[in-house]
């Protein structure tokens, strides 16, 4: 507990825990049943019957306990931000995004990739407070490593879902999963403006001094930022760049899910530096071709986009 009553379960994936006037409210659940069955533990060592669950994002490893917790305590609510929810309720959506739209091969219908599905009885607003079981929190809207993924604040705590990443986490993934790094850098820089009296993101240390943590996430997009300029300065593909970036950061991807889970990330590099104007494409040869902005190309300049 951090205080009288907010705390976190601690874990690969951190579930944050607020104490309402009837129950308990989760913040995410988790990866998969066998971590439900521990917050269940300890959800009966205190006590408390889960009253509500809110979904930060739909990413597998942060919904995947709900279909044990919800079976559980059947009338507990379930709260996920606008689009996010279809994924929970609809969790292939998932493998089919990260495959291209398209059907997902049997190695994407695994439980980091692909949860159970959950009912979603409630929307969040993207940003603004509210209500639940007699407790005011604040919802933060903290884009980019998921489209509407938000933050929740609960007496002077923020759980920061994965708008920003513990340095140790940083250095074991090197090219971060993100689907918009622009946006990634402005949730950064909203939290930067903030002074809560304590942080627990997603992934990572809960501290009461975020400003380095957050510091090192902004250098940290920002070198892959030039690091994917420097691969750009001969035009490529997204695949030939993929592997000349991973090649560069010692990455080595050795199944179907590390692959689609990084290509998706560098495109979320390039959706970045597209905002900013940084690179472009043309299409040549039936080939979607990247570059640096501004590259000379056949005598001429890259038509910009």
């Amino acid at each position: 507990m951090i205080s009288e009553r907010v705390g976190y379960f601690p874990g690969h994936v951190n579930i944050g825990l607020v104490l309402g006037h009837s129950g308990a409210i989760l913040i995410d659940s988790g990866l998969d049943t066998q971590t439900a069955k521990k917050i269940k533990k300890g959800l009966d060592a205190i006590a408390q019957p889960l009253c509500a669950v809110i979904q930060t994002h739909a990413h597998a490893d942060h919904f995947g306990g709900n279909a044990y917790l919800l079976g559980c305590w059947p009338t507990a609510q379930v709260y996920a931000p606008p689009l996010e929810e279809a994924i929970i309720r609809y969790p292939i959506l998932e493998p089919i995004y990260l495959n291209m739209g398209a059907e997902p091969l049997d190695a994407l219908r695994n439980k980091f990739l692909l949860a159970q599905a959950s009912r979603v009885d409630h929307l969040l607003p993207v940003d603004g407070e509210m209500e639940i079981d007699g407790v005011s929190l604040s919802i933060l809207s903290l884009p980019g490593h998921s489209w509407q993924q938000v933050g929740v604040v609960c007496d002077e705590i923020c759980f920061a879902a994965d708008s920003y990443l513990g340095e140790g986490v940083l250095e074991k993934h090197k090219l971060p999963f993100l689907v918009d790094a622009y946006e990634t850098l402005l949730s950064i820089a909203k939290l930067m403006e903030t002074s809560y009296r304590g942080y627990l993101p997603g992934h990572g240390a809960f501290t009461t001094s975020v400003q380095d943590v957050l510091n090192k996430n902004k250098e940290w997009h920002e070198r892959i930022y030039r690091l994917v300029e420097e691969m750009l300065v001969e035009e490529s593909t997204l695949e030939d760049a993929l592997a000349r970036v991973c090649d560069r950061l010692e990455i080595h991807i050795e199944n179907a899910s590390n692959y689609v889970l990084f290509r998706t990330a560098l495109m979320g590099y390039l959706i970045g530096l597209s905002k900013e104007q940084r690179v472009t494409y043309r299409f040549v040869s039936n080939k979607w071709l990247w570059s640096r902005a501004g590259l000379l190309q056949d005598g001429g300049e890259v038509e910009e986009r």
